[in-house]
């Protein structure tokens, strides 16, 4: 079943000041819903087998260094929040992607259909309680083929590492429960579970052996260093005002190769093209949990 997955970059201008606590991933999809109604449906939440083929992130600052917007709690040992951070939306530029796979399957898009509602974005919106004025800037799209392709390139040909930054609020699922209890732990499963889901859906081969196989293999070839307890820190994120704070893993994983499991598993599959075939899934549509509302955007370095 052929698919083509796209990632858009696209900058906007904000004419309106905010000062509210807000996650704008929420923002980022009532836009694009308010420019385009029929959208809806592919927004709304869903249970079954079928994963979300569309994924948003929240704004991103970039006055200067980039920065992901959203607001945040702060907890003491008890898990008790101490305080609420808010955010500050002034008139100026932000950033946001849009990621999504074109194919003829149910709660697919085509890239008309989102190019078309970008351009539409332009106005005045109506969110929480505030007025909104947005105009469109530009609107990129990001190669992610030829990106991968040069990452997994230069990490086989060095065996060296890929870093794995959680660019956004970050949900994982852990791929042997199914709670609603979401993981904390940047393992290699942890990570790639839902891109390797989302590929063996798109490519008709959704059965629960193979897709435990593939992340096992994954496991061992990637690597986590003792590192991740200071390049990765849970955030609690505001989400929805009125309940708790979520917490989520932000900063990022250096995966280093194994190479003996390398070696091992070169010789019965074709390791580049997996590599390939998962990190360009992951790089447009994220990981884990609600990626269509903001969380779970990466990107490989």
């Amino acid at each position: 079943m052929p698919y083509i997955p796209y990632l858009l970059s696209v900058n906007i201008y904000l004419g309106t000041t905010i000062n509210d606590i807000l996650f704008t991933g929420k923002l980022v999809k009532s836009l694009l819903i308010d420019a385009n109604p029929k959208l809806k449906e592919v927004f709304v939440k869903t249970r079954g087998i079928q994963p979300k083929l569309i994924h948003v992130t929240p704004l991103y600052k970039i006055n200067g260094k980039t920065k992901c917007l959203y607001s945040y709690a702060s907890i003491n040992v008890k898990n008790e929040v101490v305080k609420k951070h808010r955010i500050m939306l002034e008139n100026g530029e932000y950033k946001f992607y849009i990621g999504f796979i074109e194919n003829e399957i149910k709660g697919s898009v085509k890239f008309d259909t989102i190019y078309n509602t970008l351009l539409n974005i332009n106005g005045l919106h109506k969110f929480k309680k505030h007025s909104i004025k947005v105009d469109v800037t530009s609107i990129d799209v990001v190669d992610v083929y030829v990106h991968v392709k040069n990452i997994v390139e230069n990490f086989l040909r060095s065996k060296g590492k890929i870093r794995i930054i959680f660019s956004s609020p970050t949900l994982l699922r852990d791929p042997l429960r199914t709670s609603k209890q979401k993981s904390l732990i940047p393992t290699p499963m942890n990570i790639f579970s839902t891109p390797v889901y989302i590929t063996s859906y798109l490519t008709g081969k959704l059965r629960k052996r193979s897709i435990m196989k593939t992340l096992i293999l994954l496991h061992r070839l990637l690597n986590e260093p003792y590192s991740i307890y200071n390049t990765v820190k849970v955030k609690w994120v505001i989400y929805d005002e009125t309940k708790q704070p979520i917490p989520t893993l932000v900063g990022y994983v250096n995966l280093h190769l194994n190479e003996t499991y390398y070696e091992n598993y070169s010789k019965k599959y074709n390791i580049r093209e997996l590599l390939e075939e998962t990190l360009t899934i992951i790089s447009t549509l994220g990981t884990g949990t609600s990626r269509a509302t903001g969380f779970g955007h990466i990107i490989i370095q």
